[in-house]
């Protein structure tokens, strides 16, 4: 078994490979001056390749597709870490993709097996014909994160699991923010259970995109006497000023993971997605 990364995933690969003491294949990337890719594996090929590489835009998910060609494998297993456009499960309106599903087709065509991690949510499995597993890494963060008994907030009702999971594996008190309307123009966001006053606090989601809600969930709590808020979420986007809104609004400290290579990547996946293919 070998291991090759795409462009996006460089030091998740690397890592990947270190867990499982194998060797990781070389690879030449450029850019045509039309912006077409090119890309050649420099090293030997194993009957068995693992391929690692987030799907962070159109580029990468091309890099991605490149990458299976190349390899051709007959035991291959495609580890995408982020999976962009999986937030488009479904046909919202009429004369909508199914963007997750349209991903999904050509990279089954040369997979035996999609690994992801935290997908937002798991029924884009069914789109991929081929073998999927989904891993859920906040298990593996809740032990990482070195923080003095905060209480643990999920941002809305959707990211309580989440919250919950985390505040039970380290001993931790966890809440969620509840929205009130209390009136057309305002809308009242605190603790459903708990005091928060005084308090630490951790907020846990899957993905930060643009920091706006995660922004004014910290405003809400430093407003509700919270102390120091720290923000954790499997997969940095960050998108546009994302890190700025959430520094500016309070924000002590940002930890997520490498599934997309950031400044704020301060926990690795790469034990938990190592254990999966072993």
């Amino acid at each position: 078994m070998k291991v090759v990364c795409g462009r996006a995933s460089q030091h998740l690969g690397s890592r990947i490979a270190d867990e499982l003491d194998i060797d990781l294949i070389k690879v030449s990337y450029k850019t045509f001056p039309d912006g077409e890719q090119y890309l050649k594996l420099l090293d030997g090929l194993d009957e068995e390749v693992v391929v690692v590489q987030s799907i962070t835009s159109d580029i990468e998910f091309v890099n991605l597709l490149l990458l299976l060609d190349a390899v051709g494998s007959s035991n291959t297993t495609t580890v995408i870490p982020y999976m962009g456009y999986s937030r488009q499960d479904r046909r919202f309106e009429e004369g909508e993709p199914v963007s997750a599903r349209a991903i999904a087709k050509p990279i089954s065509q040369e997979s035996n097996r999609v690994i992801t991690v935290d997908i937002h949510n798991e029924m884009v499995g069914d789109y991929f014909d081929c073998e999927f597993t989904n891993l859920m890494a906040f298990d593996h963060m809740a032990g990482e994160l070195a923080l003095d008994n905060p209480v643990v907030v999920a941002p809305d009702e959707g990211a309580i699991g989440r919250a919950r999971s985390v505040a039970e594996i380290r001993g931790w008190e966890h809440d969620y923010l509840l929205k009130t309307r209390k009136s057309g123009e305002e809308v009242e966001i605190k603790p459903k259970k708990m005091d928060i006053d005084g308090r630490n606090v951790l907020i846990v989601d899957d993905i930060i995109a643009t920091g706006g809600t995660m922004s004014q969930a910290i405003g809400m709590l430093k407003d509700q006497g919270a102390q120091d808020i720290y923000v954790s979420a499997t997969h940095p986007v960050l998108a546009g000023n994302a890190l700025q809104k959430l520094y500016s609004a309070g924000c002590t400290d940002i930890i997520c993971t490498d599934t997309i290579e950031k400044s704020v990547s301060k926990v690795t996946v790469a034990p938990v997605i190592a254990r999966s293919i072993k």
